[in-house]
């Protein structure tokens, strides 16, 4: 990092590492067994590498669609869940590192989907500290958003079923982390071979973890690009042949530690299918695809269940997606998150009246953040051209964008004058009145929460004044208090015998 963490800083960030550890754990072990997103199918992976040391092939009824809705159904108490082994097509990464701590628990007599799950947990926390702290690279001056991006990351409730899942999304978050770690904190000119020749070995990771991890390429393409613009411009700097150079390591050594397992899937799936897609669409073929839902509701409702169903699950929709919270409590996420988009928007028009200099690293840095929640978002649409996969959760693979986006939104709302943000929750309130009036169906809740908003966003800008950080870690405390909310008020009864 180019600024030293004070102990104040430390001590925050550590408090933040502890919350998410005591909340994950309480998720692994109260959130009942297999009540997780394709657990099941992920844990039967790691089991096949310990019980038959190789690597599992994605066959025809891996994908039992009819037995696997008979287990949600009966809340899989007392089921067998071997049937269910449609990931056996994932990168290996996440099962192999898995495979000993299976061995190990199951050794020692432990409760072994539960150490799994610990398991996660942990390398979740490893992807808090790393995300930090690329935050905290790319804003050196202002611990506050470093802070206020993990927060987020450790209080956001579905972000905590997730990470403490049997599952390798939370490696996803690990990896991407180091990748853009490496990649923000050095200018051209400090590129070494050695660093290349690492972040070459972190992609190269990268591509064993897990398909949504691949938005690496794209983000160290982007920041090769970025360079070889930027460095023409300096003096003293030529950029072609060591770009070249740097990206003949970079891709060279990410396929050098790939080819092993490509090479294993042209055997077993094919040479055109070496990432087991095709097969993978073959076994699934049960799964509803998005031409076929489309015909059945329409395009115009097709969107508005993608836009709704995203947003609901990004926050918090628990199960396999049957956990659905009230509507209030989305409301209320709808509410902070427009107030984080009006404070971002107002950010942006600030920098450009200003004309605010920005540091070469940090505009570079947000350049890459940008592409990195670009391409994830992408990716998310893509994939639901062809399934119907309304789950906001395969967003997190830029959960440090995100909340960084939201932590810069909701900060500016309390540094500058607030007419806007009080014009904008003004009218709200109208809108909703005028609407309940016409339509005979005043939403009482929904109007009088964006009302008392109004003077809670001037109290919060005189405590800001006073206390700076003081409405983040209110924000985050709220977040941490509705995770624990979700858990015992909806996650244990719903999907509990």
């Amino acid at each position: 990092m180019r600024t030293l963490a004070s102990k104040r800083e430390r001590l925050v960030l550590g408090i933040i590492l502890i919350t998410y550890l005591v909340l994950g754990t309480l998720y692994a072990v109260k959130t009942p067994i297999w009540q997780v997103p394709d657990e099941p199918a992920h844990y039967n992976y790691v089991r096949y590498i310990v019980e038959n040391r190789s690597l599992p092939e994605l066959v025809q009824g891996d994908f039992p669609a009819e037995w696997l809705s008979v287990l949600k159904m009966f809340k899989f108490e007392g089921m067998s869940i071997d049937r269910v082994k449609y990931e056996s097509h994932q990168p290996p990464l996440y099962y192999l590192l898995a495979a000993p701590v299976y061995w190990l628990a199951a050794a020692l007599g432990l409760q072994v989907p539960l150490v799994l799950r610990l398991f996660s947990l942990v390398i979740g926390a490893f992807a808090l500290w790393f995300s930090y702290r690329l935050v905290r690279s790319i804003f050196p001056d202002e611990p506050l958003l470093a802070l206020g991006t993990a927060g987020f990351m450790a209080t956001l409730p579905m972000h905590l079923t997730m990470a403490m899942g049997i599952n390798n999304d939370v490696l996803v978050e690990l990896i991407l982390a180091l990748v853009v770690g490496q990649v923000v904190q050095k200018k051209f000119s400090e590129w070494t071979w050695k660093r290349a020749l690492l972040l070459g070995i972190l992609l190269g990771l990268a591509l064993l973890t897990k398909l949504q991890a691949y938005v690496a390429v794209v983000i160290i393409l982007a920041a090769l690009v970025w360079d070889a613009v930027t460095a023409g411009k300096t003096p003293g700097e030529r950029s072609s042949g060591k770009l070249i150079g740097l990206a003949c390591i970079i891709f060279g050594v990410a396929l050098i530690i790939v080819l092993p397992w490509l090479v294993r899937n042209a055997r077993v799936y094919g040479i055109t299918d070496i990432l087991a897609q095709k097969r993978q669409a073959e076994v699934a073929s049960g799964q509803l695809t998005t031409s076929a839902y489309i015909k059945q509701i329409g395009l115009k409702a097709y969107a508005l269940a993608f836009a709704k169903t995203t947003f609901t699950s990004f926050w918090g929709q628990f199960g396999w997606m049957g956990v659905v919270l009230h509507p209030r409590f989305y409301y209320a996420a709808g509410l902070l998150s427009g107030l984080a988009g009006v404070g971002f928007i107002l950010l942006l028009v600030r920098q450009i009246k200003k004309h605010t200099p920005v540091d070469t690293l940090t505009r570079r840095g947000l350049f890459i953040l940008l592409v990195w929640g670009i391409a994830t978002l992408l990716g998310y649409l893509w994939y639901n051209t062809q399934f119907v996969q309304f789950q906001g959760r395969y967003l997190f693979p830029a959960i440090v964008p995100l909340g960084l986006a939201f932590t810069l939104g909701f900060r500016e709302l309390f540094r500058g004058k607030q007419n806007v943000p009080l014009a904008a929750v003004g009218g709200v309130v109208l809108v909703l009145i005028v609407d309940g009036i016409i339509g005979k169906n005043l939403k009482l809740f929904s109007t009088v929460m964006c009302a008392v908003t109004a003077p809670l966003l001037i109290l919060g800008k005189r405590l800001e004044n006073r206390l700076p950080g003081i409405v983040l870690a209110a924000v985050n405390l709220l977040f941490a208090v509705f995770s624990l909310y979700c858990l015992f008020a909806y996650i244990v009864p719903e999907l509990s015998i």
